[in-house]
């Protein structure tokens, strides 16, 4: 703990009265200071201890309250505005949220991925994944296949070309 003294003050009492002894202006001083330090933070714990009681109440409060005002807000009418000032058709935040989903939902590609709605890319992602199956399955196939008849030509061949039977 740090303890300053003015020496301002060393000779005054705390009106300014030079009639004070030196022992009496320190032992002035640290009370003062002590006391006001210890002011500080009883004020500070308060202030914590009160904080802390109202934020369990509102929690308190809120819980109890919440699922009719979510209703409340979901069913709340307003007036949107568009970015030049001029008013919509008066409508809620739940039939609000129900148009945005739905505007999203619309296969729309762009140039850029960025571009892309979540929808769109969601396609793009699941297409893109079933064609990659499809082309591992059909180049199997095709291997398969090819193999297959490409070993039974050039045997066909060489029996024409040996003249060995079929």
């Amino acid at each position: 703990m740090k303890i300053q003294i003015d020496l301002e003050n060393i000779f005054c009492d705390e009106n300014g009265n030079p009639e004070e002894s030196i022992d009496e202006s320190i032992r002035r001083q640290v009370v003062a200071r002590l006391t006001d330090d210890y002011r500080k933070r009883l004020f500070n714990r308060f202030d914590e201890k009160l904080a802390a009681i109202i934020q369990a109440q509102i929690k308190e409060a809120l819980q109890s309250h919440m699922p009719s005002l979510v209703d409340d807000i979901m069913n709340a009418e307003y007036t949107p505005v568009d970015s030049y000032g001029r008013s919509m058709a008066p409508t809620n935040f739940k039939r609000a949220i129900i148009k945005e989903i739905s505007s999203e939902l619309k296969y729309a590609p762009k140039t850029y991925q960025s571009e892309q709605n979540a929808f769109t890319t969601a396609v793009k992602g699941v297409v893109a994944e079933q064609l990659n199956a499809f082309k591992k399955e059909f180049t199997a196939q095709i291997d398969d296949t090819f193999k297959a008849q490409a070993l039974a030509f050039a045997v066909q061949k060489l029996q024409e070309r040996l003249g060995l039977p079929k």
